[in-house]
């Protein structure tokens, strides 16, 4: 239509320096070799000499490059042009688009472009990336792809929906109780979930969303961003109505573009908080491993020595358990810290035309733009220390055929008594209620006998090899006692409606909401334990991610679960 067009020229610079990014990591070791040793190997002179001409060949290479990366936007379809030796050519038809999105990654953040990637419900072999665009152009793009993915005929959420229920199955096992539920047809005449019904007022929202998706990208102008064009809403025709428009006629329908209206904002105050109350164990254990297995590589060895005799030296008994312990507790905080503001700075949700907009990021700024009516579910999560100061993080489970399993927060720390505000103003469809149907008394055996056994044993072995030491692991059984009689407590589900609530905990209690219409599949069952003291454990299976997500909870009453199952059937059945 306007013929071929090439990315930025700044292109040529963010290959350059993603090479000498690449080269870093050699850096870094030779310049620990210095310290070590009080010189340079002799073998640096050449690894930089070749490390030159390697930047160098790869700009001549690149200005080529260049000049061959384009891209063509046509009446029916997007063709990506590429390669200097090997010249590939990918058609990405508008009607098999399933998200446009923004990302600003450092590099490009730092040169001032835009990284634009259009998704496909195949993947990452369909999808294509444009790297380095420039931010106006990024904008036009995105609006003109999601406009004309909207206009022409829909194809991918069937696809991607057929392809997220066939992979969600259960396995039935010979001991489950014998009740699995799917919807009546799909393109290809597997069983699906249920269509809903048109989207009015106060009414559930229709069973295919409009096609639009989670937007990584730019920020608004408060935020050093520009803001994005708003996209107008597109009303899909029901069967049997109009026959969708032109994409050139629905552009020319596109009424002005409108500033998106702030509705949260996270100040640095606020930011700093969330910060205090987030703790993640695990990462800090993954970090502290990772970062004693590169001293073991590449520190010398005279150094590693003199620290495990200083550490035998001085810490050596309770001292040392107690003086480790806290030391691993500082730096799992720390890092939980440094990580959360990084991740959330400058966190902002907007209301754009129909749409939200999230926006959030410190060295990698994103912005998820995406359709209320695509949202499968609302996950609301409490740790321990949040839930005892009453506040929350929410998020949201959209429908994506990206490989990344992030799924955008909706707010990353509000007050508890805010969050039904918060979900009548942004996605009025869910609702954040409490479990009404709990776990009954016997099941308690249940949910603590594996925990017990797994520590028990633990602690066991321990003093068995270390006869003093190992007693200390006897702490372990009371903790982990207690965190399983807390997940009992707090497991459950609750129905309203078309809603199901879903209540489970492991450290942080999670609170699931979605609606029967987003249920690709749905599993009821039970091991002959349970089943002979009437108990069932439910798990509902849903569209949204990569290969979509399950909620479920465990040891409820027989008669609990049949009537959640009872509520998903009638709704199959109608």
């Amino acid at each position: 239509m306007s013929g071929p067009k090439r990315l930025s020229p700044l292109y040529i610079v963010f290959s350059i320096l993603k090479l000498i990014r690449s080269l870093l990591p050699l850096l870094f070791i030779f310049g620990i070799q210095f310290v070590a040793d009080g010189k340079f190997p002799p073998a640096l002179y050449w690894v930089m000499g070749g490390a030159l001409f390697l930047i160098l060949l790869t700009g001549a290479m690149e200005i080529v490059g260049w000049k061959r990366f384009t891209y063509e936007e046509e009446s029916d379809r997007i063709t990506i042009r590429k390669g200097l030796i090997q010249r590939s050519e990918k058609i990405i038809y508008y009607s098999r688009i399933h998200s446009v999105s923004q990302e600003q990654p450092l590099i490009q953040r730092l040169l001032g472009v835009v990284q634009l990637k259009i998704e496909t419900p195949g993947g990452s072999e369909g999808d294509a990336v444009l790297p380095v665009l420039r931010r106006e152009e990024a904008e036009r793009l995105q609006r003109v792809l999601n406009e004309r993915s909207i206009a022409f005929p829909d194809q991918a959420d069937d696809a991607a929906a057929g392809i997220a229920a066939s992979e969600s199955g259960p396995d039935q096992a010979a001991n489950e109780f014998p009740v699995q539920a799917w919807g009546p047809e799909r393109m290809d005449g597997a069983p699906c979930a249920p269509s809903g019904a048109p989207h009015e007022a106060g009414a559930p929202l229709p069973n295919r969303a409009p096609r639009d998706s989670a937007v990584p990208g730019e920020s608004g102008a408060a935020d050093g961003f520009a803001p994005p064009d708003s996209l107008a809403p597109q009303a899909r025709p029901a069967e049997g109505g109009p026959a969708a428009q032109h994409p050139s006629v629905a552009a020319d329908a596109r009424p002005k573009t409108r500033e998106p209206e702030l509705l949260y904002r996270l100040g640095p105050g606020r930011l700093f908080l969330a910060a205090l109350t987030e703790m993640n164990l695990g990462l800090a254990v993954a970090f502290v491993a990772g970062i004693v297995s590169f001293a073991d590589d590449l520190l010398p060895d005279r150094w590693v020595n003199q620290l495990v005799s200083n550490a035998q030296a001085y810490f050596t008994g309770i001292k040392a358990i107690l003086i480790i312990a806290a030391a691993a507790l500082i730096a799992a905080w720390l890092l939980s810290l440094v990580l959360f503001i990084v991740k959330f700075a400058g966190f902002s949700l907007y209301k754009d035309g129909e749409r939200l907009s999230v926006r959030y990021g410190l060295l990698e700024r994103k912005q998820f733009l995406f359709d209320p009516s695509r949202v499968q579910a609302v996950t609301i999560r409490e740790g321990w220390l949040r839930q005892a100061i009453g506040y929350a993080h929410v998020e949201v489970n959209v429908v994506s055929s990206s490989s990344e399993k992030e799924t955008p927060a909706l707010h990353p720390f509000i007050p508890r008594a805010q969050i039904a505000n918060l979900l009548e103003q942004t996605i009025p469809q869910f609702s954040f209620a409490a479990a009404e149907l709990k776990p009954p008394k016997r099941a308690f055996l249940g949910y603590v006998r594996i925990g017990l056994i797994v520590t028990i044993i633990l602690s066991a072995v321990l003093i068995y090899f270390f006869p003093h030491m190992g007693l200390w692991s006897l702490l372990l059984i009371p903790i982990v006692f207690g965190l399983d009689y807390w997940s009992f407590r707090t497991s459950g589900a609750a129905l309203d409606g078309d809603r199901l609530t879903i209540v489970n905990r492991a450290i942080a209690k999670q609170t699931h909401c979605t609606l029967k219409r987003h249920i690709v599949a749905f599993r009821v069952g039970g091991s002959r334990w349970q089943r002979r003291g009437q108990m069932l454990n439910i798990k509902a299976h849903l569209l949204g991610g990569s290969g979509g997500s399950s909620i479920g909870v465990s040891r409820l009453k027989a008669s609990d679960a049949q009537q959640i199952y009872e509520w998903y059937r009638r709704g199959r059945q109608s």
